[in-house]
């Protein structure tokens, strides 16, 4: 008895073995599909339909702000805005209303989640600190706006004043 006790235990090692073994040539439901984790991929950009190019950056070390014009020569506010976050070297800029609505954006895909979530928080808990977030308020002709800022690095203080400033001026070059 001990004996084929001991045989069906070495069956059920090697039929197992052989299972895991054998390249799986359909799909079930056991098995596990896996995404490629590409380092190197690029976002697309819905407007060209080209890979977009990553601002090189130094880990932790917020990049030099450039010298360019933020609404002489653009076309409208978008531009502007597009303007501005190469100017400051940031990934995304959106401008929301304080209920949660786009009010202008750089074009990121994030625009609109951003502006309903962070809208409401930031009403909520205005010195909130956000990973990759940073957010301002400020008036427009009597509208409550929001700036939202999406960026891995800690911007310093005085270019968040700068980057407040030039949002000023796109305002009021614009509308």
């Amino acid at each position: 008895m001990a004996l084929s006790v001991a045989a069906a235990v070495v069956f059920y090692l090697i039929r197992t073995r052989r299972a895991k073994s054998r390249p799986v040539t359909e799909k079930s439901p056991s098995s596990h599909q896996h995404l490629a984790y590409q380092p190197d991929a690029k976002p697309v950009s819905p407007v060209l339909k080209t890979a977009m190019p990553h601002t090189a950056r130094k880990p932790g070390v917020f990049p030099p702000v450039k010298t360019t014009g933020i609404v002489e020569g653009m076309t409208d506010i978008s531009g502007s805005l597009r303007a501005l976050v190469d100017k400051y070297s940031l990934d995304e800029f959106t401008i929301a209303t304080s209920d949660g609505l786009v009010f202008a954006s750089s074009g990121g895909e994030s625009a609109q989640e951003d502006a309903a979530h962070f809208g409401g928080q930031y009403r909520a808990n205005p010195d909130a600190i956000i990973p990759g977030v940073t957010l301002f308020g400020f008036t427009h002709k009597g509208s409550d706006l929001i700036g939202i800022i999406r960026t891995s690095l800690p911007i310093p203080a005085d270019v968040r004043r700068m980057i407040e400033q030039d949002t000023q001026e796109i305002l009021n070059w614009w509308i």
